[in-house]
């Protein structure tokens, strides 16, 4: 292999494809990068055996090859270099770099050893409008659980309900929900008709990636052994593998509606729940609510630090309620609203609360409430 490249541009592929590089490595291998000549350009390619990415780059290709590198150490003295034009050269299991006044050779591993990583072969099964979909990641994807107890929890539900295609994520202590426009092809697949659990990992790898597409379509091919999911832009795919198990039931968790109904400013509630979780942190993040005819208290306390409290305007509808919520669980939430007003719809202390955005349908966020002793 021998070809050119920007630095800045390899230090960016780098950098994407570290972030699929297994952390605990089970083999030599997967802590490497594998770089290979690709129809003129440079392809990147990671893998930790649950997830890998494929990162296209443009370069000017002397001759063809392929040979795999320590990530670490390689996207390290990558990003070091100089702004200038970066030559590789393979010389059998070693690749020798040299950027303006700056050489190194690395030791490599032949590209046989590196784990096959599958690849869209012609047109994706499904697209979807970048924005829209990494969008909706943002404001599902953080309810997904972190515990891998219960392996379904951890990821993303893709299904088709009606005319719609919903994405649903919870952590048992909470549940985000959000609905996209179908297309003719979506309402056909019989994958999203079953439901496709996808790793909440994944998808905000995803997010992370391609948001810098901008107005790209964002691919979606299902693998013919129907256990992967690729997600593709014209330079770069991400593949990860799909969690089996039935998904619990969402709509059940979802609550009628509420007796009581509040409207608040987003920047405004934000800077409360902000400054009360200061107070909250030595007391397992609890923040209360009192709402009443002309606003809302917010408070939190602790014998440690002491106590404090906010007054917050907004519009409430129906009778005057206490509710207390994880701070943590708000902030997430007030951190990937679009709106400048959010709906609280509530019915009493122990039920759930159910968020959404003013003037926006699609979106829905239930936080449990915590129970508190007066």
């Amino acid at each position: 292999m021998k070809l050119s490249v920007l630095q800045e541009n390899l230090a960016k592929g780098l950098a994407t494809a570290s972030h699929s590089v297994a952390s605990r490595v089970q083999l030599p291998v997967l802590s490497n990068v594998l770089l290979a000549t690709d129809q003129g350009r440079l392809k990147l390619s990671a893998t930790d055996l649950e997830t890998g990415i494929n990162y296209w780059l443009g370069a000017k290709v002397s001759r063809e090859g392929t040979i795999s590198i320590p990530a670490k150490v390689l996207t390290e003295f990558v990003a070091s270099l100089p702004v200038e034009k970066v030559e590789l050269e393979t010389k059998e299991n070693s690749l020798l770099i040299s950027c303006g006044n700056y050489q190194a050779e690395f030791n490599g591993l032949a590209a046989t050893e590196f784990p096959r990583i599958p690849s869209v072969k012609g047109k994706p099964d499904l697209t979807f409008a970048a924005s829209d979909l990494i969008e909706a990641i943002n404001q599902v994807a953080l309810a997904a659980a972190q515990d891998e107890g219960r392996p379904v929890l951890t990821g993303v539900l893709f299904l088709v309900k009606g005319k719609h295609l919903v994405l649903a994520a919870t952590d048992g202590y909470r549940l985000s929900l959000k609905k996209l426009p179908t297309t003719k092809g979506i309402i056909e697949s019989k994958e999203l008709k079953k439901g496709l659990i996808i790793p909440a990992r994944t998808l905000t790898e995803l997010a992370r990636t391609a948001g810098e597409g901008e107005k790209e379509n964002i691919g979606l091919t299902i693998t013919k052994e129907a256990n992967q999911a690729i997600f593709s832009t014209p330079d770069i795919e991400i593949v990860s593998r799909l969690i089996e198990g039935k998904y619990p039931d969402f709509e059940k968790i979802i609550p009628e509606k509420g007796k009581t109904n509040v409207v608040i400013d987003v920047a405004e509630l934000t800077r409360a729940v902000r400054v009360a979780a200061i107070f909250a942190r030595e007391a397992a993040n609890v923040v209360r609510f009192k709402i009443d005819k002309k606003g809302m208290e917010i408070t939190a306390n602790t014998a440690q630090v002491g106590r404090n409290v906010a007054r917050v305007e907004a519009k409430v509808n129906g009778p005057e309620s206490k509710i207390a919520f994880n701070s943590r669980y708000l902030l997430d939430l007030l951190g990937i609203l679009n709106s400048e007003q959010v709906n609280l719809e509530m019915n009493g202390a122990l039920k759930p609360g159910v968020f959404t955005s003013t003037g926006d349908q699609s979106f829905l966020h239930i936080i449990m409430p915590v129970r508190v002793q007066e």
